[in-house]
């Protein structure tokens, strides 16, 4: 009896810590209801594995995606750099959500994909993560939601000019 009760434990002791090894490095952030926009950020919610780099905004209206007037921009810089060296733009393409990355200092367009919902006030990118090149370092990054009908951004996430670090 006392055999299979170390054994019982020895189990429940080395699961509890497989199960913490694995856990998720999902990060959410809280940004202030501070703009009319019905895209104002709410939450922006990340995360970085091996082969996915995952970024949700949420915000703090529900809205369908045709309803969607402006975009969600995310400015990330990967190597290291004084400046941003990837964009992510969640916008409304003609079959729903588009997630799309490019280079910033190119241009270039690296990729895209439709986006998920996974509920009425987000939106959600599930993009390679060989997109972004070598990450050498935490990356930095801000959000916008952009008006590019009025060339104006209309919120941002951190506010003040701030950056938020890791993925």
């Amino acid at each position: 009896m006392r055999r299979l009760l170390v054994l019982i434990v020895m189990v429940i002791t080395v699961g509890s810590i497989s199960g913490l090894a694995a856990a998720s490095t999902l990060r959410v952030r809280v940004d202030a209801n501070d703009s009319s926009s019905n895209l104002d950020i709410h939450k922006v919610i990340t995360n970085l594995s091996a082969t996915t780099m995952y970024l949700r905004v949420r915000s703090w209206d529900r809205f369908k995606a045709g309803e969607m007037r402006q975009d969600w921009d995310f400015s990330l810089d990967t190597f290291g750099s004084p400046e941003p060296d990837r964009g992510v733009g969640i916008t409304h393409g003609p079959r729903g959500i588009v997630c799309t990355v490019y280079s910033l200092h190119t241009g270039a367009q690296l990729g895209y994909r439709l986006a998920t919902r996974p509920d009425g006030r987000s939106a959600a990118c599930h993009l390679p993560r060989a997109w972004f090149g070598h990450i050498d370092r935490a990356v930095r990054f801000r959000v916008f939601a952009f008006s590019l009908r009025a060339g104006v951004v209309r919120d941002k996430a951190p506010g003040h000019g701030g950056v938020y670090r890791w993925i």
